[in-house]
């Protein structure tokens, strides 16, 4: 991959994958490092006949959170810093109600839904590369789509007025 390849490809990503590095972390400014921790790594071990770099940096920005977890150093901190006008770090990003909300709703799945519906609908894998990246079959990736789906539009009943 040439560096313009790899600079088109940054500034196609660099926004979904922030923002599921968020709904990961929990803070922007971890997200963010882990965001171009998962970068560097995607772009030194990519061929291209792993598939598309958006895969390979899915799998990769996913292996690095959960080397942090087993390392006992989450990127999470113990409380969220304060951001002026008391807005959450990842809601900083989302620019409209519609979408805070979308996000709040989204907070409540469990991680497994939150991963697989940010994986297929924000970044736009297939059902087989997010099954390779759970180590799941293709079926169960759109089980549980379908049961995220479902749940997400429930929480988003409960919340209107």
């Amino acid at each position: 991959m040439n560096r313009q390849e790899f600079t088109d490809s940054y500034r196609q990503w660099y926004r979904p994958v922030l923002i599921y590095a968020c709904t990961l972390t929990g803070d922007r400014a971890a997200a963010e490092d882990l965001v171009q921790s998962a970068f560097l790594k995607a772009l030194l071990s990519y061929w291209g006949d792993r598939g598309e770099l958006r895969f390979w940096l899915m799998r990769v920005l996913r292996n690095e959170w959960i080397s942090h977890c087993r390392k006992n150093a989450p990127l999470v901190p113990d409380e969220l810093p304060e951001v002026p006008g008391g807005v959450e770090p990842l809601a900083a990003l989302l620019e409209t109600e519609g979408q805070r909300r979308v996000y709040s709703a989204l907070e409540t799945l469990p991680l497994r839904y939150r991963d697989v519906l940010l994986q297929s609908t924000l970044l736009g894998l297939s059902d087989g590369e997010i099954a390779c990246i759970h180590s799941i079959t293709e079926e169960n990736v759109r089980q549980i789509r379908a049961r995220a789906r479902k749940r997400l539009k429930e929480k988003l009943k409960e919340g209107e007025p």
